[in-house]
């Protein structure tokens, strides 16, 4: 089989392996071609190591389970140099194909796949690859040494960089996915407002159920990555640990509801009433922990449950514990479960979704605050995740009780008010519009598709507010608004402006509010989020 082109195709398809041996009968018959098969990445990386020398070449797809492949093709690059990679994806999706190019790709294929066009490029990568081999065998021998010394001096000027690229990539990551979302999340709920059949009406809350689940995943990564980086911060304020649970109830009881769970909620007579910490993180630590058993609980019921440990010199240990009745965990999977992106199996990935981040962020975000966090679980007979964390207590004088606040604004209370949209993104436009103007009666919204038409715009007209996005050509919104600020006379200068954008990350948030921004929104929008925040600020201004 010395002159045999051996091939690795990795791909999820199952019937893609039938389909090429089929197509190549003749040629494999005949020891001219040799092909082996991995579902993906991951698999894929396994027979690679176990013999590095063994392929001439690498076919695979992009999208895949567990490793995909421009995750794979990164791997590739790093540990075998000398491997030529064809991908193959779809013919619309010229993104990922410009991305595996950038990442090593010799050459790709579309779907659906054109066996002619793929025996053409197979035959070219081939040979390619042995003009290239025959020399690089020999220079690798000689050069083992020095790559070795480049490759440390690469890995350690990696580390030293990680953080920032990393940080760059979620802002930019986020930014991306989130505008689209925008769009989908936003005309869904003004098409679920319209007369529809049950049919529509089912496909719609599946496409919102799937976007919110989406949005989840976004912002799990940007918690991990804040957490990673040590820019995770926690409040010290006085809260009742019953309004918290009863918050965590009241979210998770339509989910447990729609399988015919019991959700039920415990605490202990010795629980001080208030405590001093931070209650929104205990509550994303507890909503994670109770989403995570609805999701894996088929029947039987979930159960919260409040306790205190010990109590010394004003310090209150709590155990938070969540009890399920569901599938289980074996154990061998107990100590990986806690590791970023793992779930107790594929099979649990593909039946349940989601991406593992939850548990990791919970343990992360008890630790940050001085507490640790185990699991005890039987498979098939139900899990219990418990945590402890020490609280100051408070008193009950210590909550903040409600203030001047107005609460959930009506569109009533903003009739005929006039809005600057400033958005380069026709799709974000027509939600933003569509959407306020479904909110608020005799509503006026001019719309200025960058910041030096807003400008222009603000010179011939007066608003009310001005809704600015962020990133957009000619010039963006963080120089717009200062512009507002220092170029326009009193009262046009001092029009609120509220960012309405995609970019989330702590530091994009900061600098809207440090160029002259009032406030902040991001997309998607919630709705009501939007008409609160429009009514603070522009009763307020009025008032």
């Amino acid at each position: 089989m010395d002159n045999t082109a051996k091939i690795l195709v990795v791909d999820d398809e199952p019937d893609l392996e039938l389909l090429i041996r089929q197509r190549f009968r003749h040629r494999i018959r005949n020891n001219e071609l040799y092909f082996e098969f991995a579902g993906n990445g991951v698999e894929a990386m396994k027979m690679l190591t176990n013999d590095p020398d063994k392929f001439d070449m690498i076919l695979t797809d992009i999208n895949m389970p567990e490793m995909d492949g421009l995750t794979l093709l990164i791997r590739i690059k790093e540990q075998f140099k000398h491997y030529k990679a064809v991908v193959v994806s779809a013919y619309g999706d010229l993104e990922n194909i410009r991305t595996a190019m950038n990442r090593g790709a010799f050459d790709f294929v579309t779907k659906p796949i054109d066996f002619t066009d793929l025996e053409t490029t197979i035959n070219k990568t081939i040979d390619e690859y042995k003009i290239i081999r025959q020399g690089q065998i020999a220079k690798d021998q000689l050069d083992i040494t020095i790559r070795q010394k480049e490759r440390a001096e690469l890995e350690k000027l990696k580390a030293e960089q990680s953080e920032k690229f990393k940080q760059q990539f979620l802002a930019n990551m986020s930014h991306e996915i989130r505008t689209p979302m925008n769009s989908v999340i936003g005309l869904t709920n003004l098409l679920m407002k319209s007369k529809m059949d049950q049919q529509q009406t089912k496909y719609l809350n599946v496409i919102k159920k799937s976007s919110e689940n989406l949005l989840v995943i976004i912002n799990d990564i940007l918690d991990l990555s804040k957490i990673e980086a040590g820019k995770m911060d926690f409040e010290k304020i006085a809260f009742s640990l019953h309004d918290c649970l009863d918050t965590v109830y009241h979210t998770m009881v339509f989910k447990s509801e729609e399988k015919s769970l019991e959700l039920k909620q415990i605490i202990d007579e010795k629980v001080p009433e208030v405590v001093i910490g931070d209650p929104v993180r205990l509550n994303q630590i507890l909503i994670n922990l109770a989403g995570n058993a609805i999701k894996f609980t088929e029947k039987g019921s979930v159960t919260i449950q409040i306790k205190e440990l010990n109590r010394h010199d004003n310090i209150s240990i709590l155990e938070f514990s969540i009890t399920d009745t569901g599938i289980g965990i074996a154990q061998s999977q107990l100590d990986k479960i806690f590791e970023s992106f793992s779930q107790a199996s594929s099979d649990t990935t593909r039946k349940f979704g989601g991406t593992g981040l939850g548990l990791t962020i919970s343990k992360q975000l008890v630790e940050l605050q001085n507490g640790s966090i185990y699991v005890q679980s039987q498979p098939g007979q139900g899990t219990t995740f418990s945590f402890k964390i020490p609280y100051p207590i408070g008193n009950i004088t210590d909550l903040n009780k409600p203030g001047s606040g107005i609460g959930d604004v009506l569109g009533e209370d903003l009739k005929g008010i006039r809005i600057l949209l400033v958005e380069d993104n026709g799709f974000n436009q027509m939600v933003a519009v569509d959407t306020l103007n479904d909110l608020i009666p005799e509503l006026t919204v001019d719309i200025a598709e960058n910041g030096i038409e807003s400008l222009e715009k603000l010179r011939s007209a007066d608003y009310d507010i001005i809704l600015m996005d962020i990133q957009m050509p000619q010039m963006d919104g963080f120089e717009a608004t200062e512009r507002i600020r220092t170029d326009f006379k009193s009262p046009k200068n001092q029009v609120p402006i509220m960012a309405m954008t995609a970019n989330v990350t702590q530091e994009e948030v900061e600098k809207c509010f440090n160029c002259g921004m009032t406030a902040h929104i991001s997309k998607p929008f919630d709705p009501q989020e939007l008409l609160n925040k429009l009514g603070q600020l522009v009763l307020k201004s009025t008032n």
